[in-house]
């Protein structure tokens, strides 16, 4: 055997401690990040608060560590998280690329308060605001990935997809579990009518074994998403950024009300030049992190907000059906910033507007097609939802009548495109409409 000596020279990126709490601080909601202030200022005596009168009253709610969260799969009682929370903690535990990343807060997005995928891969691939859309068969993955390290059943797309899911993880019972599958995938409806009789024939099980695989099925849950703590969206959230009218200008400002400052004590100087303490230094350096990131964050939200309301102008004012498509790279680009940072940014903010308060995030969207770049996926559904909302109900719209008349307002789509935006709004055909 020859031995050698090689040199190789190799390039690698660590975060700072500086660094690493920027990003924490950048990702976080207005909540969550009240939250980690009260945490800094009961462990660090260099820190104060300007304004005692936002300081919450709740201690902070305590979370799940990936090494300590383990499920009885038959076990449905209540989690003392949102399924966001538990979701986006779940994942975190994970090294996934930027794009990854992205793709999944849009998968995570996409579960509905019961659990489901409400929305198809690749209408959920298509509305990633990046140039470069992630290939399907990789969107589908990372919903493997979701389904495989969550709660069982969390993120199928149907019924059948979720008490399947849950039925992989249980190991006995092997031949119980084959029926329950087979009942499940081909025979949901003839136990939904309690035709037990033709169960057994199309089974080809014994009484007993029916009885075993109806109270196996009946103690997974069709609704994995209900055990976690429900939000009410509209009883809390407070706007971090508002935009109004002023003349003819749109301005946009910081909600200051919504936001602890923080600011050095006044004996800092003294406490520290008593002390031979490193771990007092560091404290003193932690604090002095924390105040310059927490002001950077304001100046970041309201840079991102405002160049995002610049080019949203048509929405301002005229609503949802005015909303323009706009990517990450495009506000990227004008920012000079990186386009993980703008995600970071956009997620948990909320912004005020005349019609309503929306996510920022909310406003990134991608075009309908080649033929009309300038018509947004979301403008294209404010579009039709208003036309049939103001349809006649004798004589309601088909989508080749919604087609014209979009096509007359100059918006070139497809009959098949109104088709699948309808489905999405979740609205019955013409034909289903009729009264």
């Amino acid at each position: 055997m020859k031995l050698g000596l090689n040199l190789r020279l190799s390039q690698s990126i660590k975060l700072t401690p500086l660094l690493q709490q920027s990003i924490k601080l950048l990702h976080a909601s207005q909540s969550e990040l009240n939250d980690l202030i009260e945490e800094y200022l009961s462990d660090n005596i260099f820190l104060k608060v300007k304004d005692t009168t936002l300081l919450s009253n709740q201690s902070s709610k305590s979370k799940y560590s990936s090494d300590e969260t383990y499920y009885d799969i038959l076990n449905n009682e209540e989690i003392n998280q949102t399924l966001r929370e538990y979701l986006v903690e779940n994942i975190a535990i994970f090294n996934f690329s930027e794009e990854d990343q992205l793709t999944l807060s849009y998968l995570i997005d996409s579960i509905d308060e019961n659990g489901y995928l409400i929305d198809s891969t690749e209408d959920i691939r298509n509305s990633i605001p990046i140039e470069k859309k992630p290939a399907i068969q990789r969107v589908e993955e990372l919903l493997k990935i979701i389904q495989n390290s969550t709660h069982p059943g969390i993120g199928a797309r149907n019924l059948t997809e979720c008490l399947t899911i849950q039925l992989k993880l249980i190991n006995n019972q092997e031949k119980i579990c084959n029926l329950a599958k087979k009942l499940i995938k081909n025979h949901l409806s003839v136990l939904g009518n309690k035709n037990y009789e033709e169960l057994k024939k199309n089974l080809k099980c014994s009484e007993i074994e029916l009885a075993d695989v109806v109270s196996l099925i009946k103690n997974l849950n069709p609704k994995p998403g209900l055990i976690f703590q429900k939000t009410d969206r509209t009883s809390y959230i407070a706007a971090d950024v508002f935009v109004k009218k002023e003349g003819s200008q749109w301005i946009t400002t910081l909600n200051e009300d919504n936001h602890i400052k923080l600011k050095l004590e006044e004996n800092a100087q003294d406490l520290l030049s008593n002390s031979l303490e490193q771990d007092l230094k560091e404290k003193f350096q932690e604090a002095k992190w924390l105040i310059k990131n927490l002001n950077e964050r304001s100046i970041s939200i309201l840079r991102v907000s405002r160049a995002i309301m610049q080019n949203q102008i048509n929405f301002l004012e005229h609503g949802e059906s005015g909303i323009k498509p706009l990517t990450l790279k495009k506000i990227a680009s004008d920012l000079e910033l990186h386009e993980s940072t703008i995600s970071r940014i956009s997620s948990n903010k909320f912004i005020a507007t005349p019609h309503g308060i929306f996510e920022i995030k909310f406003f990134f969207n991608s075009s309908v097609g080649n033929e009309t770049p300038d018509v947004s996926s979301r403008s294209l559904l404010s579009k039709i939802n208003t036309l049939i909302s103001k349809e006649n109900p004798k004589k309601p719209y088909s989508d080749s009548a919604i087609c014209k008349i979009l096509n007359d307002d100059g918006i070139e789509i497809a009959r098949r495109t109104v088709a699948k935006y309808r489905i999405k709004l979740k609205i019955l055909p013409s034909n289903q409409r009729k009264v």
